[in-house]
């Protein structure tokens, strides 16, 4: 029971919500306090009204009234997005078929899929198109409350339009970075997370759109990655944003003082986030900007 406490109480301060704003319509300030502190458990109505509330499915936390171990998955995820970030697919292939997840446990299992499915294509285990196949399906025959806990059917979605850039069917990718960003990019969340996901999308067509030579378009993405970055405060690809930009600049015959500042600018970010590739990068391919 303290976990389910724990855990709405977390939640509910990461969202900026008083124990009072938590309680208006669904119950009284000292019965969310009670169930902060592990006193009591909710009534599944209360429940279905915090979770909604707090923007997560209610599978979420009644996996803690059945005391599944929430902390222990939380620990799995942790461990595969490391590995995920290094490009270490085998070891993210062997830590879910170590792991024996309770089917109860839907959204895990969903999220588990996902990373099998992009772990083995990355690996070329299976063809772009079986990739493509599988990441549907965990999307068209899923529960819609439960693929969008931590926006997991934006990275599906993302993950999709990735494979059929690689696959060169570039309308179909450019179609599912639009679809994500016509229904979340102007909504304001209460959970800052998405913005690194939705940076992320904007990132990826932002490249696309440069690869096929629309450089009017990919500036436009370009400067609203930028914007986006300062408006959220992640900052992690606002140097590659900056960089894109001034390659678009190049190509459209911009002033070359123009040019130049948007790479001293990306410089400038590469620096202090102490990423020596693109240092490296911006150096030797654009010194003649930088002098």
């Amino acid at each position: 029971m303290k976990y389910l406490g724990i855990e709405i109480s977390k939640m509910r301060a990461e969202l900026g919500i008083s124990q009072k704003e938590l309680a208006k319509d669904i119950c009284t300030q000292s019965t969310i306090s009670r169930i902060e502190a592990g006193e009591v458990y909710p009534a599944i109505d209360t429940l279905l009204k915090i979770a909604l509330k707090l923007q997560v499915p209610v599978e979420y936390f009644i996996e803690m009234l059945f005391h599944k171990n929430v902390l222990e998955s939380e620990m799995l995820i942790k461990d595969i997005e490391s590995n995920l970030k290094v490009h270490n697919y085998e070891k993210v292939i062997s830590i879910i078929n170590a792991n024996k997840i309770d089917k109860d446990n839907i959204w895990l299992s969903l999220y588990l899929e996902y990373m099998l499915n992009t772990a083995q294509y990355s690996l070329k285990m299976i063809s772009p198109e079986e990739c493509i196949k599988r990441l549907k399906n965990i999307l068209n025959f899923s529960n819609q409350t439960t693929i969008q806990f931590r926006f997991l059917h934006i990275k599906i979605n993302n993950s999709i339009a990735n494979v059929y850039g690689e696959l060169g069917e570039i309308q179909k990718c450019l179609y599912y970075y639009n679809k994500i960003l016509k229904e979340h990019i102007h909504k304001n969340y209460n959970d800052y997370k998405i913005y690194e996901t939705l940076i992320t999308v904007i990132f990826n067509k932002c490249k696309t759109l440069y690869d096929i030579q629309d450089y009017d378009t990919a500036l436009e993405t370009a400067n609203l990655g930028i914007h986006k970055a300062k408006e959220s405060s992640f900052f992690f690809l606002a140097g590659q944003f900056l960089y894109y930009k001034g390659q678009c600049l190049e190509k459209k015959d911009a002033p070359v003082a123009e040019i130049s500042e948007v790479y001293r600018q990306a410089l400038f970010i590469f620096e202090f986030q102490e990423l020596p590739f693109y240092i490296k990068a911006i150096k030797q391919n654009k010194q003649q900007y930088l002098d």
